[in-house]
């Protein structure tokens, strides 16, 4: 009796330890497959290296490319800071020709944009989704139409209302599909669950103060 009593603590340790080994390894992959999914964001969503096409209702097409600039870092502050109250984002940005102006670093002022005081002008900003401590639009998918974003820029507080979110498929070309007689921000990053998707959010100036 005591022996079979024995070999059955045997099979039931043995059954833990399985158990446990599976939990443990569990828990490894899901890591494995976060951080596999936030490298292949991060490749797929190199918007500094991306065209962008601004087109209106007229299919006035822009295109403009990437500019090259030097990689040496210096210290400077920020140009303007944005603000999206339902996410609880806060977080500055610097001017497009900074060094800083890197979307592996930084949020990511596109070379076509115009600034906030530029009437009838476009910000375009693109930053990370993803698991990593540079994906600062990891929570933008949350946003809809209707919500607020504000941009302090040049001691004025620019309020912009978001008008449209759109998908964008990751072929090395992005449409900002805006109207050109509105003052906008326009925000990019990669598509949640969606490896091969960017999403574009719209958002058009509503006050100035």
């Amino acid at each position: 009796m005591k022996k079979i009593n024995f070999k059955i603590q045997i099979a039931a340790g043995v059954i833990l330890i399985i158990c446990g080994t599976l939990a443990l390894l569990s828990n490894y992959i899901k890591d494995k497959r976060d951080v596999v999914f936030s490298e292949m964001n991060l490749a797929l969503s190199s918007f500094d290296k991306t065209s962008v096409t601004e087109e209106a209702e007229g299919n006035d097409e822009e295109e403009v490319k990437k500019e090259e600039k030097d990689d040496t870092y210096v210290y400077e502050d920020y140009l303007g800071v944005m603000d999206i109250p339902k996410i609880n984002f806060h977080r500055g940005f610097y001017k497009k020709d900074s060094n800083l102006n890197n979307v592996n670093f930084n949020l990511y002022v596109h070379p076509i944009s115009n600034y906030p005081d530029t009437n009838k002008g476009n910000l375009i900003i693109a930053g990370h989704s993803g698991n990593y401590n540079n994906s600062y639009f990891r929570d933008l998918y949350l946003l809809q139409i209707g919500d607020i974003i504000n941009i302090d820029y040049n001691n004025s507080k620019y309020t912009y209302k978001i008008v449209n979110i759109y998908n964008e498929e990751k072929t090395g070309m992005i449409r900002i599909i805006r109207n050109k007689e509105k003052t906008v921000l326009t925000l990019v990053t990669c598509t949640k669950d969606d490896e091969s998707h960017q999403t574009v959010y719209i958002a058009e100036l509503v006050s100035v103060g």
